[in-house]
């Protein structure tokens, strides 16, 4: 639909603009708080786009999955499919990417601005494509992958900011759940008697986020994992053992029969996703 050339250009702008980015968004004047459907623009520069298509309650904190758009049409539209909203109030044509991140309600109050509401049925229609839409290795794949890591510092603080306030949370509904080899599991009892030291349980990889469930019978890991490797081959190691590896379904990987410890700091750089 647009020629090489044009793209090529866009992609150098987008890069100069974003060198000059400041480290925090700008707070919003009067702000509103955030709920399913909201479209919103986050206060960076360029401006980033999101509409809000999921939300996770745990007494009182909200964590939002949101879908990224963006004014790049050259950049960001990739085949007849990809979502078009055309904003009359502020004259812009919006396209929806490949990409969705979770964010805090407090981030989103402070930081990004309403500018209308979406139907369910529409938000599910852009779900489907988040999810069956592969980030591809072109000059637009680039530029997306460049549009989400802007999301990375607020993405994963918005995720630990949420795991360490609740005491559980509910992934089942869409993870992969595996369970642990009983030969892994046997190894880790040698920390059984090991004093809690930190008491840490939220641990951040170079490509996972991570947090241990405890119940009163077992205990659970739990691997928040980039959106894009869903589809690709990987394998997951605990202690230098391999735990699973094939083809990743889910952006999220439930651990189950985790032993039952007093304290789990001993992960951190224990865990190690290659794909």
């Amino acid at each position: 639909m647009f020629k090489k050339d044009l793209i090529e250009k866009c992609l150098a702008l987008y890069r100069s603009l974003i060198s000059l980015e400041e480290v925090m968004p700008i707070p919003v004047d009067n702000p509103k708080p955030p709920r399913i459907g909201d479209l919103r623009r986050i206060q960076l520069f360029p401006p980033v786009y999101v509409i809000l298509a999921e939300e996770e309650d745990f007494y009182s904190e909200k964590l939002y999955k949101a879908i990224v758009f963006t004014e790049d049409l050259e950049l960001g539209w990739l085949k007849e499919t990809t979502p078009v909203l055309k904003l009359d109030s502020i004259k812009t044509i919006l396209v929806g990417l490949p990409i969705q991140v979770w964010l805090e309600e407090s981030f989103l109050h402070k930081f990004s601005l309403r500018l209308g509401t979406l139907h369910s049925e529409d938000w599910t229609k852009l779900i489907e494509y988040v999810e069956h839409t592969e980030i591809p290795q072109t000059l637009q794949g680039e530029y997306i992958r460049l549009v989400a890591e802007r999301f990375k510092p607020y993405n994963v603080e918005s995720l630990i900011k949420h795991l360490e306030k609740i005491k559980f949370y509910e992934v089942y509904a869409e993870a992969e759940i595996l369970q642990l080899p009983s030969k892994v599991a046997e190894s880790l009892k040698e920390y059984e008697f090991q004093k809690a030291a930190s008491s840490k349980n939220v641990f951040k990889g170079k490509n996972f986020l991570a947090i241990v469930e405890t119940h009163p019978d077992q205990a659970k890991l739990i691997l928040y994992l980039p959106q894009e490797y869903i589809g690709k081959t990987i394998s997951l190691w605990l202690k230098g053992q391999k735990v699973f590896e094939g083809e990743l379904k889910k952006d999220k990987i439930v651990i189950e029969h985790l032993p039952k410890l007093v304290d789990y700091s001993f992960l951190e750089g224990e865990i190690d996703v290659q794909v």
